[in-house]
């Protein structure tokens, strides 16, 4: 029974049920073979179509072989003549420096913020773009890219080759960007991609390249940055204007310290404490040593450059007046006296100018805060010299036959609706010039320019440089005209210069970056423009003013002479000049020139005591007391700077 069964189990199908079976298996593998078949043919059509793409978005990419950042504005360094650099203006460019040269914290800062596993993906980095995509979904706003180091490198080849604009957003520069980025991988080791990033990215400033951000930002080479340093740079990457150390030091310590954490997150450092704890002290120490202050007069020769040597198509290096240790002094008195007195007096802004009795500016100080404001009060501000323009009234008495000693009427002046006041002043009936002078009497000088014309004292103070229009009218008494405080010091500068013609000037040198001299300031003597007997009267008054008058704040000594003057409570002056102490063709201290004043912008008013003879002339006095002014030696130009152009891929071969 059991062999009958498993026979009957064992019975062959019947045919019909047999074919189809047959059919259904032949149906199967039909529309398997169609479905590989449909594949096949889409996989060979989207290798076309990717081909297409490529050689479509390939045929105007940039000639690899001959890639070089040579679009670029020239770079300007300007400097002191003994090498100490003021400012560097247009696009800087270092030597190339090799990643294996730098601590690998300084590529890891960069990886930490920009691409971390830019060891680990083929140019394109796929986890990190749904990483991104995640991130983004969640916030509900970009907070986070996933381009490459590699793709940023390709994207800045494109940019700088003139192949789309920095703000273009296509798809087409986003394609290219994607097969440049995998031509650079294929073409190059993950070193060799980092060095060239690391030699061509922004960093601000005018900064191309890890070494020149390292020098612009902290003086020294990139091989010597600490780990700090190089999150600092790091983080500029973000937004380089926004976290320069230069300009706003506490948000660059504030990004620094993400990027430390970064590190962190990736296994790069252990933590970041004491880093950050070290560099705030060496940010502090590097703010302190490059100090703002002189920036206000290294943009000022900046902007005087085209007018000396024309249009600016080179390199070059721009030796100048200033003197370090006068413009360190000049910065800490002014803003010691602003810090002391700036609140009983309502002033908020300051501005000083130093300068040799021939127009070589030594020291400027353009206002409170360069990193707050760059509007330069020195250059840029015209001003009502007020009583301080009272110099040239009485230059032109003295030009039109008076002398000193000669009397004037000192009561109260009075003509129709104006009846100009004296500032504590009690008139005395009659006295003479040097004591109107001296006291800055109002009453005085009115009458002098109705004695002597407003039309010739004009023409005085053009003539000593004041290019202002001027009222032809009483009101010029006053000082109703509008002038920089440049122009009033330099007019100054006249009485100090044995009453020769003075030009005030910034610059003594102008070299390319091979050496070559393209202008050298010379020396000019001056033309006479006011005659012995007068000069020698103005300077006799305006050494009263300093002994016994107004400025008795200043009076360091007998070789001070000068004048204040205020303008209401809109302005307060100081012109004032000091003696050569020996003889001027030695290497000894010579004379010096300086002009200061005190106010508020937005035309806001200052106290009512706020004059001349009080913050100003006390900044002149502190200013005197033990400065001297040195002759310039040979100028130093620096080694370093300015820079040359961006290396091609070829030099980067040859160098790696």
């Amino acid at each position: 029974m059991k062999l009958y069964a498993d026979k009957r189990k064992a019975k062959p199908e019947p045919k019909k049920k047999k074919e189809k079976k047959a059919k259904r298996s032949k149906k199967s593998s039909s529309f398997l073979g169609t479905i590989f078949r449909a594949i096949m043919m889409l996989g060979i059509w989207g290798i076309i179509a990717i081909g297409l793409v490529v050689l479509w978005f390939s045929h105007d990419l940039p000639d690899l072989k001959n890639l070089q950042a040579n679009i670029r504005k020239p770079s300007v360094t300007i400097q002191t003549y003994d090498g100490t650099i003021l400012g560097t203006y247009g696009d800087l460019y270092e030597d190339m420096v090799k990643v294996q040269d730098l601590p690998p914290y300084v590529s890891q800062a960069l990886m930490a913020v920009e691409d971390r596993r830019f060891y680990h993906h083929f140019g394109v980095d796929i986890i990190g773009l749904v990483r991104a995509a995640y991130t983004n979904y969640k916030a509900q706003r970009v907070v986070q890219g996933g381009s490459t180091l590699t793709q940023q490198l390709a994207k800045n080849i494109l940019f700088t080759q003139g192949c789309f604009s920095v703000n273009d957003r296509s798809y087409k520069r986003k394609i290219q960007e994607v097969l440049l980025a995998v031509w650079l991988e294929w073409k190059f080791t993950k070193d060799q991609i980092l060095t060239m990033y690391l030699n061509r990215v922004y960093f601000g400033s005018g900064t191309y390249g890890i070494d020149a951000a390292a020098r612009r930002y902290f003086n020294k080479s990139a091989r010597n940055l600490s780990v700090f340093e190089a999150a600092v740079i790091a983080g500029l990457l973000k937004a380089p204007s926004k976290y320069s150390p230069a300009q706003h030091p506490k948000r660059a310590k504030a990004r620094a310290k993400i990027v430390l954490s970064l590190m962190v997150e990736a296994g790069y450092l252990r933590d970041y404490e004491s880093y950050l704890e070290q560099g705030t002290k060496e940010l502090a120490d590097n703010t302190r040593e490059r100090n703002q202050g002189y920036k206000y007069f290294a943009d000022w020769v900046y902007e005087t450059l085209p007018s000396i040597i024309g249009p600016i198509d080179k390199d070059i290096i721009v030796i100048t007046t200033l003197e370090t240790e006068l413009q360190h002094k000049a910065e800490s008195v002014c803003l010691d006296h602003l810090e002391k007195m700036g609140q009983e007096l309502k002033t908020s802004e300051i501005a000083f100018v130093a300068m040799t009795p021939e127009g070589a500016i030594k020291a400027m100080v353009g206002g409170k805060d360069y990193g707050s404001s760059q509007y330069n009060h020195v250059t840029q501000a015209h001003r009502q010299p007020g009583s301080s323009f009272k110099i040239y009234i009485y230059l032109a008495a003295l030009e039109s036959g008076l002398t000193p000693e000669s009397m004037m009427d000192d009561s109260p002046y009075s003509k129709g609706n104006w009846h100009p006041s004296n500032f504590k002043w009690k008139s005395q009936g009659m006295v003479n010039l040097k004591t109107g002078l001296a006291r800055s009497v109002n009453s005085v000088s009115i009458r002098l320019t109705e004695q002597v014309g407003p039309k010739k004292i004009a023409e005085v103070a053009k003539r000593l440089g004041i290019t202002s229009d001027m009222n032809n009218d009483l009101s010029i008494s006053l000082g109703t005209c509008e002038a920089t405080l440049l122009e009033l010091t330099t007019a100054c500068s006249t009485f100090a210069n044995q009453g020769k013609a003075v030009w005030s000037y910034g610059v003594l040198e102008i070299r390319d970056r091979n050496g070559g001299i393209l202008y050298k300031h010379q020396e000019s003597p001056g033309k006479p423009i006011i005659s012995a007997t007068v000069l020698q009267g103005m300077r006799e008054m305006l050494r009263e003013v300093i002994a016994s008058g107004t400025g008795k704040a200043a009076n360091v000594d007998s070789t001070v002479s000068g004048k204040t003057g205020s303008n209401g409570d809109r302005d307060a002056w100081f012109f004032g000049y000091r003696d050569a102490t020996s003889d001027p063709e030695t290497d000894g201290p010579g004379g010096l020139v300086i002009g200061v004043w005190t106010g508020n912008d937005n035309n806001r008013p200052m106290a009512k005591a706020s004059t001349g003879g009080r913050m100003p002339a006390r900044i002149a006095g502190a200013f005197f007391r033990g400065t001297q002014v040195n002759k310039p030696g040979v100028p130093k130009p620096v080694a370093n700077v300015p820079q040359p152009p961006a290396p091609n891929l070829d030099d980067y071969l040859k160098k790696l």
